[in-house]
């Protein structure tokens, strides 16, 4: 085996490694934000109470609020578009 041919190979090698460890830190970061979001949630449970802490009512009113306000910008769009149209 020529050193072209070895160079190539260890080039091939460490291409693989690289997205090897790039896959690992991302599977990593990811189960390290589930972590920390699942501690996060329970101390605001364990601080705030059962009662007081209700995330899905929060995060119901934020998406009606989301989509109300899409609606907004959508229905401004496409104002805007129809008066440049002609």
């Amino acid at each position: 085996m020529s050193r072209v041919e070895r160079n190539i190979q260890k080039k091939i090698k460490k291409r693989k490694r690289k997205f090897i460890s790039k896959v690992l830190f991302i599977l990593i970061m990811t189960a390290n934000l589930f972590v920390c979001i699942f501690t996060i949630n329970q101390s605001a449970k364990s601080m705030l109470g059962e009662d007081t802490y209700n995330i899905e009512e929060n995060i119901k009113d934020l998406k009606k609020f989301i989509e109300d306000k899409l609606e907004i910008l959508s229905d401004n769009t496409k104002k805007l578009i129809s008066q440049f149209n002609i």
